[in-house]
């Protein structure tokens, strides 16, 4: 048990009160303006030459104001005056503290310090703890009247209720802390989303001035956000068109809409045009922002995706069925008329007329059936329904029968070269189409060349075959989009589009394997694609 002078000074509820004190956060803090005006306050009105203001835990007393102690900031419980006021819940007031039996053992009384009066009022806690005192201090003997008391136990109140307002000040200041940090967690986190958007996010303010874009904003529109912030929606460096290429007017921008209506707008499509380069096609969708106190449009919000690539494959989709509906309706009616003929002369009919009409009627099943069969090659690929069979075949088989069907033509030379003897584990028929595939389209898009070469080079890691011709070459920017789906060659006038080149490259990656292209204007093309060397699926005649 603590003890003052030989006496116990620890009050049976200590354990509680000095929880009561720490409920407060104050206990060891640096000195505080209100706290300070309540001590010159009191050393004003009894005009006593030392005043502390103090909060007294379990083990010592920490002054939070004081007049005449100096630097003094903490003393031991045990040698503390007011640990008696703490003890005694009541205003402790010695008069002349050389006549009181309880202080014979005080170093403060009896020591150097020479204390003669001493008054207390106790900082009592709504629910009866008490946690501190004001004190008065004088080395000298006075007299304290009910008055004083009074006045002094005033004072204390004031100080708790200085105390308490302090509590809910620091409560109030950790909810805005703590709101602000889950505000602050809030705002990170929609960000974060916002930063990981595969679309473009774009705010705009009642002016129409660029507020906010986030990553992939300024990826599609190909800025960074300061320099999209220096723009309105209808900035006139954005060459804002209609799909059909001509200029969107500014009314007509969904953001314009959102403001003037204060309706949402959906999938709004527009073209954003470079000053160098193809437009950029994005579908907008865009909402207003209302305030909800004056219901007043103040600006707008904006979603938006590049379907550039969209358009161009729609584009060519239509593009294609357009060429593929002309590329079917020429065998169909070639069919037809020779059917139709034989159906009129069926009784006047040579046997000459009638295998020329039949051979007739054989070669346009024959176109009709191959564009069918890449029709439906195309259609399984893309969902994964084209199925590779590996049996072992010598390359030769394969390079021998386009070989002799280009010689049949008769119009080119089919030159071959490398290591035809070759023999591979692979889907025979589909590496047969594919090479077929390069030679008919060299003898197609190179009428002129004389000759096509077929080569074959075994080299480390695997075997590349390839199909050249000495025609008029394919333009650069040509050779990117050779191997799309729907994608057309325009030597002179519309091509069967790239359905075969398309299935060559699946077949060969399917393989495993790749596809490729060299191509120099005016000198030729080389299409050609490997495939690897593992797994023993190749050997040659030379292991």
């Amino acid at each position: 048990m603590k003890s003052v002078f030989g006496f116990n000074i620890i009050p049976e509820n200590d354990a509680d009160r000095v929880k009561a004190l720490n409920r407060y956060f104050i206990f060891n803090t640096p000195s505080e303006p209100s706290y300070n005006k309540i001590a010159q306050l009191a050393k004003s009105i009894f005009k006593t030459p030392i005043v502390h203001l103090s909060f007294m835990d379990a083990d010592s007393e920490s002054i939070k104001a004081s007049i005449g102690l100096g630097s003094l900031l903490n003393v031991d419980r045990g040698e503390s005056m007011c640990a008696l006021t703490v003890f005694n819940s009541e205003l402790t007031v010695f008069e002349d503290a050389l006549q009181e039996p309880l202080l014979n053992n005080h170093p403060y009384v009896h020591g150097p310090f020479g204390l003669r009066f001493y008054a207390g009022a106790p900082l009592k806690t709504p629910d009866g703890f008490i946690i501190g005192t004001l004190c008065l201090v004088d080395k000298q003997p006075r007299q304290f009247s009910d008055n004083d008391r009074e006045i002094l136990q005033n004072l204390a109140d004031v100080a708790m209720e200085q105390t308490e307002l302090r509590l809910s000040t620091l409560r109030e200041t950790q909810k805005q802390v703590d709101t602000n940090d889950k505000l602050s967690a809030s705002e990170q986190r929609l960000q974060s989303i916002l930063d990981t958007m595969s679309e473009g996010v774009g705010i705009i303010n009642q002016d129409g001035q660029m507020v906010y874009a986030n990553s992939m904003a300024q990826n599609i529109l190909g800025l960074s956000e300061g320099e999209i912030k220096e723009r309105t929606f209808y900035d006139k460096k954005w060459h804002n068109l209609k799909v059909d290429g001509t200029p969107l007017d500014k009314d007509e921008h969904p953001m314009a809409i959102v403001l003037r209506t204060g309706k949402p707008v959906y999938d709004f499509e527009l073209a954003l045009q470079p000053e160098n380069g193809e437009p950029t096609y994005i579908s907008v969708n865009a909402a207003p922002i209302i305030d909800p106190h004056s219901g007043k449009v103040t600006g707008g919000i904006g979603t938006f995706m590049d379907v550039t690539n969209r358009r161009k494959l729609q584009k060519q989709k239509e593009e294609f069925i357009d060429i593929a509906s002309h590329g079917l309706k020429t065998p169909v009616t070639s069919l037809k008329a020779s059917l139709q003929m034989l159906d009129r002369m069926k009784d006047n009919l040579t046997l000459e007329r009638l295998n020329k009409l039949v051979s007739q009627s054989n070669k346009s099943l024959d176109k009709l059936s191959n564009l069918i069969g890449d029709l439906l090659d195309a259609n399984r690929i893309s969902p994964g329904h084209f199925q590779l069979h590996y049996p072992n075949f010598k390359l030769s088989e394969v390079i021998e029968e386009c070989y002799k069907e280009g010689q049949a033509a008769a119009k080119h030379n089919i030159v071959l070269k490398g290591e035809t003897e070759i023999s591979i584990y692979a889907d025979r028929r589909q590496i047969s189409q594919v090479v077929t595939n390069l030679v008919n389209n060299a003898a197609k898009y190179a009428p002129d060349s004389k000759t096509i070469e077929i080569s074959v080079d075994l080299r480390e890691q695997d075997i590349k075959i390839a199909v050249k011709d000495f025609g008029p070459g394919i333009p650069l920017e040509k050779i990117r989009d050779l191997f799309e789906r729907y994608f057309s060659t325009e030597y002179s006038g519309p091509q069967f589009p790239g359905l075969g080149l398309y299935i060559s490259k699946e077949i060969v990656e399917k393989h495993g394997g790749h596809m490729h292209v060299d191509s120099v204007l005016n000198e030729g093309s080389t299409f050609w694609f490997t495939l690897p060397i593992k797994n023993n699926k190749i050997s040659s005649k030379y292991n």
